[in-house]
C-alpha cells in the first residue's frame, strides 16, 4: 500500500482515531536516530523566545491550550 493511499484511510477515521494513530505513529520514531535532535529543539527554543521577546506571539496558560485540545477532540 502507498503512503497516499494509507493517508486518504486514516482521514477517514474519527478525530479521536487520528489522534490516537498519530500518538502512536510518533512514538514510533526512534529519536535516537535524529543526529541532529538537540540543534533543532535548540533552533526552536530560540525562535520561540524571541517571539515572546518582540510579543510577536500570542501566550496562553497550560490549562486553557489543555482544555481546548481535549474540547477538540472528546
Amino acid at each position: 500500500m502507498k503512503v497516499i493511499e494509507i493517508e486518504k484511510e486514516a482521514l477517514r477515521l474519527s478525530s479521536k482515531e487520528r489522534a490516537a494513530l498519530s500518538y502512536r505513529l510518533l512514538e514510533s520514531i526512534d529519536s535516537e536516530n535524529i543526529d541532529d535532535i538537540d540543534e533543532i529543539w535548540q533552533k526552536e527554543v530560540e525562535k520561540r523566545y524571541a517571539q515572546l521577546k518582540t510579543d510577536i506571539s500570542i501566550s496562553k496558560s497550560a490549562d486553557l491550550v489543555i482544555k481546548e485540545a481535549k474540547s477538540k477532540y472528546e
